[in-house]
């Protein structure tokens, strides 16, 4: 029996729960979504129809919860489907156009992680700023600024996106200031300034996050979506603190769950964990894979990633496969 089709039985109902039942890890499926973005959009992300299928798989065959029943999560006796948590990166205004519809239609409670400077002032992700600089380029090759005697190719859809990963890997490596004057000098070689060139407004904004919190929690992802670990010690609470303000301020909730940008295990330490919770956040977010167990660390909590092709290869991720 190949693996893509027992991927499609366990999107039926009958064998989902045996499989569930007798494979799957006891413990709380989290499941991390960045962008729901519909045909034409010019960013990648999860497209709408596919997220709508999901989520309603999903309500089908699991236990879509809110994040404050974590700890009743992790008890098995407690569900007799599969709990599932929902998380959005970032705060794109793709949330509220094209996901919470979906969501609110389906009942399921989710939560969304904000880097509130740019849901202040509507700016790019540097991130974001990147991907936009590679996908409007004219170049068909450039040279590397911080290897300057590599020559990278970008003459067609493959060549462009290995470009763009390996350029983001370095940046993700690097201090802070250090990324920003590379950023500035990868966009001199591509010839771009896409700040400037951005198709409108990219995240949320405040009434925006109003208007969906009936369904959606609101957590922290930093101000300015620096990699904490790599900041020194005042800049770090800097970030947290004015994040946490900013959402309290704007919401009248103080936010009690954070997603550490980046994520990966290098990317947070002790003393973010200890400034979290100096600052009321009772859980954390990584992007590490898997599935959450009891006796895990609640300000470490890893999560499955949704970049699936299929229905099956969903169900897969659901039950951390």
């Amino acid at each position: 029996m190949s693996k893509r089709f027992i991927k499609q039985l366990c999107t039926t109902t009958p064998f989902w729960r045996l499989f569930a039942g007798a494979l799957r890890p006891q413990g709380l499926t989290v499941l991390m979504y960045h962008r729901i973005v519909a045909p034409g959009d010019a960013f990648p992300g999860t497209p709408v129809g596919q997220f709508r299928a999901q989520m309603q798989w999903l309500r089908r065959h699991c236990e879509p919860i809110a994040p404050e029943h974590f700890e009743e999560s992790l008890l098995v006796s407690s569900w007799a489907k599969p709990p599932v948590l929902v998380t959005f990166d970032d705060g794109y205004r793709d949330y509220h156009d094209n996901a919470y519809p979906i969501l609110r239609e389906l009942d399921i409670p989710s939560v969304v992680f904000l880097a509130t400077s740019f849901i202040d002032d509507g700016g790019l992700i540097w991130t974001d700023a990147v991907t936009w600089a590679f996908r409007t380029t004219a170049c068909t090759e450039f040279v590397v600024p911080w290897e300057p005697d590599v020559v990278l190719a970008i003459d067609d859809a493959s060549t462009l996106e290995r470009s763009e990963l390996r350029c983001k890997h370095f940046l993700k490596g690097v201090p802070d200031i250090e990324r920003m004057r590379w950023e500035r000098e990868l966009y001199t070689a591509l010839g771009v300034e896409p700040r400037a060139s951005a198709p409108g407004r990219q995240m949320l904004d405040w009434n925006e996050v109003r208007k969906t919190a009936d369904l959606t929690r609101y957590g922290g992802h930093t101000h300015t979506h620096p990699i904490l670990s790599q900041l020194d010690s005042q800049r770090m609470e800097d970030e947290i603190r004015l994040c946490r303000e900013r959402i309290e301020r704007e919401t009248g909730v103080a936010p009690r769950y954070f997603a550490y940008p980046n994520g990966r295990a290098q990317d947070f330490n002790d003393e973010t964990k200890t400034l979290l919770r100096k600052h009321g956040f009772e859980l954390g977010f990584s992007t590490v894979e898997g599935i959450h167990r009891r006796g895990m660390d609640p300000l470490a909590i890893v999560r499955q990633p949704t970049g699936s092709r299929t229905l099956g290869d969903f169900a897969f991720i659901v039950a951390g496969r």
